[in-house]
């Protein structure tokens, strides 16, 4: 699908008609107030980087000669290194600007200008602050020979950062009000659940167990046998709900998707008397389309384990594959799947795959080969 550029990229001057002589503006003040809007009003803020740097490429390299980074930025993956796609940047170019800034950047300097180590480049970065919770970001040049002087570097690339930095900042701290409007929303609903339905399932589960204990004492096995099933579907509405009050209240940061998943595993182990086990693979960050939905995955799979699997371990994997997806696989040494269980499930399997499509993953459930029950949940790799 064509996407069509913002209008601020048609606002920069025709770079290759006219040299533009030393005292002219470098860039037009309309041009950089339409780059902080863009970016201010973006709905995927990398793409709108991406589309930035195809442009401030052409014009950094016409009057610097140099070839222009971002990194540090507010994206899934913030340590990723954003550049214009005419450009290919030099193989470990990225590990060694992030240790540089990262590393060596213990001052709150502005501005950097070093050799980078290894190469013949030279480079000249400066600070982006959008938010001051969070690390700076970094707009890098770099030069294959010499450093310029820094006041023509400035001149040039400063008001580019500054107006990155004013579109990033504003778009950062509307991202910031959405995130916590919604969960004010889910608060909301996690206490309108508690304070009503999970309050009358839990006297509907009291009574309908009272109900099964005299209807045996009475000798009565139809009326047995229906009371028994109402307080099982008493019992199972009750936990049910009790698991979305639980997913309501639950926060997760983009990039917090392992941890979340070694708390649930903890969380599910205490209410249980499985041995669970976390083979994670893939490191300390895993970052998805959206982690909620990825978690919310998890943890229903967890849940159907403590509650029909009746085993006695199970095992969570983080598992990179060779087309850089990853497989989050979750299994268990239970008594498996059987058609009962399925009809029982059925609503909560059928959220499981439609959770699964929202982040564009394929969600496989499987019996297991040595017994048991197998959840693969299959993630493409987060676009960088």
């Amino acid at each position: 699908m064509a996407v069509s550029l913002p209008l601020w990229l048609h606002n920069f001057p025709r770079l290759f008609r006219d040299q533009p002589a030393p005292q002219k503006e470098i860039v037009c003040a309309p041009a950089l107030t339409q780059l902080v809007v863009d970016l201010a009003c973006s709905e995927d803020i990398r793409l709108s980087l991406e589309q930035a740097l195809n442009r401030l490429q052409s014009y950094i390299g016409f009057y610097l000669q140099a070839q222009v980074y971002l990194i540090g930025m507010p994206t899934p993956q913030r340590d990723q290194l954003l550049h214009a796609a005419s450009i290919a940047p030099p193989i470990g170019l990225a590990g060694q600007l992030r240790y540089q800034l990262t590393e060596h950047c213990i001052s709150d300097a502005n501005e950097l200008r070093y050799k980078l180590p290894g190469t013949a480049l030279s480079v000249h970065a400066l600070q982006l602050r959008f938010d001051e919770q969070s690390p700076a970001g970094w707009m890098v040049l770099c030069f294959k020979d010499s450093l310029p002087d820094s006041e023509q570097i400035n001149r040039v690339s400063g008001p580019v950062a500054e107006a990155l930095s004013g579109g990033l900042s504003s778009w950062y701290r509307q991202q910031s009000r959405i995130n916590a409007a919604i969960s004010s929303e889910k608060a909301a609903h996690a206490a309108e659940l508690h304070d009503s339905m999970a309050q009358i399932l839990g006297y509907m589960r009291i009574k309908a167990s009272r109900l099964a204990d005299q209807c045996k004492r009475r000798s009565e096995p139809e009326l047995a046998a229906i009371s028994e099933d109402l307080c099982h579907q008493a019992q199972c509405a009750y936990r049910q709900t009790r698991e979305l009050i639980a997913c309501s209240r639950l926060s997760i940061e983009q990039g917090q998707l392992v941890e979340a998943i070694s708390q649930a595993i903890s969380e599910f182990e205490q209410r249980s008397a499985i041995v669970f086990e976390l083979d994670n693979r893939v490191g300390a960050q895993l970052i998805t389309e959206d982690d909620s939905q990825a978690i919310f995955i998890i943890r229903e799979a967890l849940n159907n384990i403590v509650r029909h699997a009746h085993a006695s371990h199970a095992r969570v994997q983080l598992l990179p594959l060779s087309d850089s997806s990853i497989r989050i696989r979750i299994e268990d040494n239970g008594k498996g799947i059987c058609a009962e269980q399925a009809r029982q499930d059925s609503f909560g399997m059928k959220i499981m795959q439609e959770r699964a499509q929202r982040i564009h993953a394929s969600l496989f459930i499987l019996p297991r080969p040595q017994g048991g029950t197998r959840i693969d949940l299959v993630i493409a790799d987060t676009p960088r």
